[in-house]
Order: structure tokens, then C-alpha cells, then sequence
């Protein structure tokens, strides 16, 4: 016997809850994309959202079961947040819905207007609360309004202020003025290349701070090598051993710049077999009648790239040994190299 259909019971609905979202008021809906995640998070009973989570699940329109009960939606589209409240209802669906008040940013970044996209550039996108942050070209949903970009490659930086509206969907250059320098340096004018890495050089800004010295906007180790630099005038310091010298220089956008720095300097390699310690002085004396020290080290070898010119070497000995300590004078020539041997 077929029951009557006076006593048939009504299916249960498999959902109570269907979630929607939208980028600007009276817009269309997001609907089927996983770039919207929603939350649902317990309230209380003033309706304030707990840490206590009900589920959740990627897509703008989405169906759901919750038990009855008041709850809280947090609607997140890339870092773009927004909450609802909402309560469940026996034998009813809720219908949570959210306007981002958004809009979806493409960032280009360029050194120069005319330039190609630099994939290696970052940049970051503020607005109050709002922190989000892109490399190269890609795009990025953005609350609607006045929001900062900041663009980096390396050391250089831009920051501009953009005005989107709700809605939008817009690409925007980001213009990063910088270039690219890459640092060389030889012994002398004309001469023998460096080749070493232990050579430093420092990019440094062109105006100098009230104490005299200058600021490091970039540096490296050995020669040839690319450093990201903002557009603009600087000073290339260079370090090897005790020389250092600095040559004036400037940067263009989009554009590599090399810059060749003359140590005007030579190599000395002393040899002392027995020795404790080496050191190399200037041959002048002063008031004092004591010799400005250079450069030493303990043991029986030492090597010091120095300008051209006059040096005093001292060796000193073990005590033990009873050997006096000895001192020689040498010529250091630029792009040349010196081997002095001090006997036993």
C-alpha cells in the first residue's frame, strides 16, 4: 500500500546557506572562481565574531549546511577583506553577501616609459590597512580609492599615488627610474686588468653628510659584475688591499653604465723564512721619530697591494730565535709586482 500523500514527509534541504560576492555595488556577480575564499566563523550573542571556524570554502557563490545559529562571513579576494553578518534559520536559506568595493589593478613595471617590463621588479600597494605586493607584471585586486605604489629594483625606488574606482579593471605602468652599472678597475692607466675578487666596490651618493662621508647605495665584490642603481649622479669607491680611490659617475634609465676605476697601484709579496711577524711602514718618520704602520701579519709571508712609492719592511723574530729584527727599504711600482726575500 502506497502511503497518503497527506503523511509524506519533506525532503531536508542539502544547504541553508548560499554565499555571493561582488567587485562594486550593483555589479555582476564573481560567481564560479576560486580567487574569492569565503569564511564562516560562530558570533556571539551580540553578534561579534569568534575564533571559533564553521567552515568555509574557495568561490564567490557557494552552497553550504551550517547548524542554526548566528554567524559572522569573512570574504577575502587577495588580500581585499570583508565580513558579514548573518543568521541561520531553521527551514530557511541565508544569503550572505559581500561587496568588495574593489577593483582588479595589472602592474607594469618599467624603468623608463618606453622600456620593456622588468620581471624582476617588486611592488607593494598600500592603502590604509591594505598591504599587498606584486613582482613583474601581474595583477592584483585593490580596495577602491587612493592607494600608494611603491616600486623597488634593487636600491631604486618610486612611489606614486593612483586613484581606482570600484569596479575598475585597469593596467597602470609603474615607472622605476634605474639602470644597471657594472664596475672595473686596473692597475694602472692603460694597464693590467684586476681581476681578483677581493677588490670591493661601493657605489656610493654623490653629496656627502655633514661628518664628510657618503652613503652606500650598493656594492660588490669582484669585477664585472651588474649592480642595480637608481637613475641619477654618484661616486664608485674601490678598495684593494690598502688603495682606494673614487670616480665620479652617472646613471641613466634603462641604460647600463661601466665605469673603470685606475688604482694606480702595484703588489708587494715580501718572503722572510724564520719570521714571526711582518710589517710594512712608511719610510718617513714623524715628530716622534716613530714610522706609520700600513699593513703586517704574523708568519713568514705577506702580500699588500699598495700605491706606488716607497716602503719600510720590518721583520721581527721569535725571541727565542735571538735574532735581531731587520728592516729593509722597497719600491712599489704601479701595475707591477714586487717580490722582496728578507734572508735569515
Amino acid at each position: 500500500m502506497q502511503a497518503s500523500p497527506l503523511f509524506a514527509q519533506e525532503p531536508s534541504p542539502q544547504y541553508n546557506v548560499v554565499t555571493d560576492a561582488v567587485l562594486a555595488d550593483g555589479g555582476p556577480s564573481l560567481g564560479n572562481t576560486d580567487k574569492v575564499r569565503w569564511d564562516f566563523y560562530k558570533a556571539d550573542r551580540t553578534g561579534v565574531r569568534t575564533d571559533v571556524n564553521a567552515g568555509g570554502s574557495y568561490d564567490a557563490t557557494f552552497e553550504a549546511k551550517l547548524p542554526a545559529g548566528k554567524y559572522v562571513g569573512v570574504a577575502a579576494l587577495g588580500n581585499v577583506t570583508r565580513e558579514v553578518p548573518f543568521e541561520v534559520k531553521d527551514g530557511s536559506v541565508a544569503r550572505p553577501k559581500v561587496n568588495f568595493d574593489a577593483a582588479e589593478l595589472t602592474v607594469v613595471p618599467k624603468r623608463k616609459p618606453d622600456g620593456d617590463v622588468e620581471t624582476q621588479a617588486k611592488t607593494e600597494i598600500t592603502k590604509d590597512d591594505f598591504k599587498d605586493s606584486v613582482y613583474g607584471r601581474n595583477s592584483v585586486f585593490v580596495p577602491a580609492g587612493e592607494i600608494v605604489l611603491t616600486g623597488s629594483i634593487g636600491p631604486a625606488k618610486a612611489q606614486e599615488t593612483l586613484s581606482v574606482k570600484a569596479g575598475d579593471r585597469i593596467s597602470h605602468d609603474v615607472i622605476i627610474p634605474s639602470g644597471v652599472v657594472v664596475a672595473k678597475a686596473v692597475y694602472a692607466e692603460g694597464g693590467r686588468a684586476v681581476e681578483t675578487d677581493d677588490i670591493r666596490f661601493e657605489a656610493m651618493s654623490a653629496e656627502q653628510t655633514l661628518d664628510g662621508t657618503r652613503q652606500t647605495i650598493n656594492g660588490t665584490y669582484g669585477t664585472g659584475k651588474m649592480m642595480e642603481m637608481p637613475a641619477g649622479d654618484f661616486v664608485m669607491h674601490a678598495r684593494l688591499g690598502k688603495v682606494m680611490v673614487d670616480k665620479a659617475f652617472t646613471v641613466k634609465a634603462g641604460e647600463r653604465t661601466e665605469v673603470t676605476l685606475n688604482l694606480d697601484a702595484g703588489v708587494l709579496a715580501i718572503n722572510a723564512p724564520g719570521a714571526e711577524r711582518i710589517d710594512i711602514v712608511e719610510t718617513t718618520k714623524d715628530l716622534q721619530g716613530t714610522q706609520k704602520e700600513i699593513s703586517g701579519r704574523y708568519g713568514t709571508k705577506h702580500q699588500e697591494t699598495l700605491h706606488p712609492g716607497d716602503y719600510a719592511v720590518k721583520v721581527s723574530y721569535d725571541k727565542k730565535s735571538g735574532r735581531d729584527p731587520k728592516e729593509m727599504t722597497v719600491t712599489v711600482k704601479a701595475a707591477e709586482r714586487t717580490e722582496t726575500t728578507v734572508a735569515e
